[in-house]
């Protein structure tokens, strides 16, 4: 043993001490050239081919070739320069044969003899005699298969992506170990030149910390609250803009209250040309009135019709209509939805069928009426989905709801305004923003968590985004009762927003605009 350094850090490696290696990270992979005895690193990305250098030597007994190769994981192909006999088989010098498995018990190889049309299978003796060496191997391998395969790994290789030499494939893996008296993982290079003994098989008595993922702990722990202290902690920065999610580091305690569902709702707030993007969560205080929402077309208002929402829309852009067969509209008129249907209008090139919505025209009193009396009857019209204008949603409803109530009372997504801060936030992010879009309801596994030394100011821990690993502590919480989400609003960043939403069950966009009719 002796004190090393590792990425800068000072670790002290004494003999007798006991290591649990619990996982390994490729980090590179070089090529030694065996005949210059110069290396190579290769980029991660290498995606040349390499081809086995066989072993030439001639053995006497298939049991020498097979103590020669058996270090080989992989098939492999021989042949024998004389003709040898096994049983009834003969079989012929240079025949190609393939060594499948091992049969301890007999002292025999299964192999696969190719002879075109007559090939078979047959258990040769070790013993057998012959004059033996290994084939030439025409089969390519990347490095994925190579890494992959212990026997390939110990094997020579040519690669014509660099050059005519002999190579050696040697990989360089990070290694996260456990050692038996510090909490925490240690990450060791596979270079560290440490002689170490396995003794997997004869250490039954020893224990070492038990690290665990967020996602280990709610798809295993039973027993709630715990406290765990975290190992290892990933950067969260490119997720979402939380000062207490900076306190997650090493050496933190945490409680863990229990596992939950989170149910956050997904918003944009749009100001002019700027927007942001936040979760939401049931526990804002802050009220919301909907907002009215705009159209620039029959058509965006045909396609409400035909979801079954009957808006009513103030018109605020005058409407000229090229066709006699339809209404103009002006500033100011009002339109009450009442539903789509097909019309057929004769022209120069005969009979055509288009899609219409059939609204009620006339002023706000005239829409809202609902008496017999034919004078003040709005005017009942057909207006073409071709048609555009500006159209603004008349909202009869003023009231202010909570977050909660909203998104039962509208159909998401809708655009909301807050009228009213959630005054328990110094700063309330959504207040800044005309115009809140919420766009839908997210659901995720998560755990609700406190600080150990803030115990009051809960928050959830999504184990999906947050690589965390803890280690259990037997230490004791005094009280789980009036827990509340301190978390109200989190703005997201804005990479992590659109990756959310390509995990999202994607929402049928309404069909193209049909173009304006000539």
């Amino acid at each position: 043993g002796s004190v090393y350094d590792i990425s800068g850090s000072e670790c002290c490696l004494s003999t007798g001490d006991l290591l649990k290696l619990v996982d390994k990270e490729l980090v590179s992979f070089s090529l030694v050239n065996l005949q210059t005895g110069k290396k190579k690193k290769l980029p991660n990305d290498f995606k040349g081919v390499f081809q086995v250098i066989v072993d030439n030597c001639v053995h006497g007994t298939l049991a020498e070739l097979y103590e020669k190769l058996s270090c080989y994981s992989h098939a492999y192909w021989f042949t024998s320069q004389s003709d040898f006999i096994v049983g009834e088989h003969v079989i012929q010098k240079m025949c190609p044969i393939q060594l499948l498995s091992t049969d301890a018990n007999t002292g025999c190889v299964e192999c696969y003899i190719y002879d075109g049309p007559n090939s078979y299978y047959v258990k040769i003796p070790l013993s057998t005699k012959g004059q033996f060496y290994e084939c030439e191997n025409k089969e390519f391998y990347t490095v994925e298969q190579i890494l992959e395969d212990p026997g390939l790994r110990k094997r020579n290789f040519r690669c014509e992506n660099i050059g005519t030499g002999v190579y050696q494939l040697c990989p360089e893996y990070e290694i996260k170990t456990i050692m038996q008296m510090r909490k925490g993982f240690v990450m060791m290079p596979s270079s560290l030149e440490v002689d170490i003994v396995d003794i997997s098989d004869h250490c039954g008595n020893i224990t070492f910390i038990q690290p665990m993922s967020l996602k280990d702990i709610f798809d295993h722990q039973q027993t709630f609250p715990v406290v765990a202290e975290i190992l290892e902690t990933a950067e969260f920065q490119h997720m979402v803009k939380n000062d207490t999610y900076s306190v997650l580091q090493k050496g933190q305690k945490i409680i863990i209250y229990r596992k939950i569902v989170s149910k956050k709702i997904l918003a944009t707030g749009i100001k002019g040309k700027t927007s942001k993007f936040f979760y939401i969560y049931e526990s804002y205080q802050g009220k919301f009135r909907q907002k009215p929402r705009e159209f620039t077309s029959i058509f965006e208002l045909w396609t409400k019709a035909l979801e079954g929402i009957k808006l009513k829309v103030v018109v605020t852009q005058d409407c000229d209509s090229s066709d006699e067969n339809f209404p103009s509209l002006c500033i100011g008129d009002h339109l009450q939805v009442l539903n789509h249907a097909k019309t057929v209008l004769t022209s120069s090139m005969g009979p055509q069928e288009t899609d219409v919505l059939i609204c009620n025209k006339g002023t706000a009193a005239e829409v809202d009426d609902d008496d017999d009396d034919d004078n003040d009857k709005p005017e009942e019209v057909m207006l073409p989905i071709y048609m555009e204008g500006r159209f603004v949603e008349e909202v009869e409803d003023t009231k202010k709801y909570n977050i909660s109530n909203i998104i039962q009372r509208l159909k998401l997504p809708c655009d909301v305004k807050v009228v009213t801060k959630d005054t328990s936030l110094s700063n309330d992010p959504l207040a800044y923003f005309p115009s809140v879009r919420l766009e839908e309801i997210v659901e995720a596994s998560a755990l609700f968590v406190s600080l150990y030394d803030r115990a009051s100011e809960c928050f959830e821990l999504p184990i999906k985004y947050f690589n965390i690993s803890v280690v259990l502590l037997e230490d004791t919480v005094s009280s789980t009762t009036g827990l509340t989400n301190s978390t109200k609003v989190e703005e997201l960043m804005e990479c992590f927003y659109y990756n959310l939403r390509k995990d999202l069950p994607s929402q049928q966009p309404p069909p193209p605009r049909p173009p304006k009719r000539e």
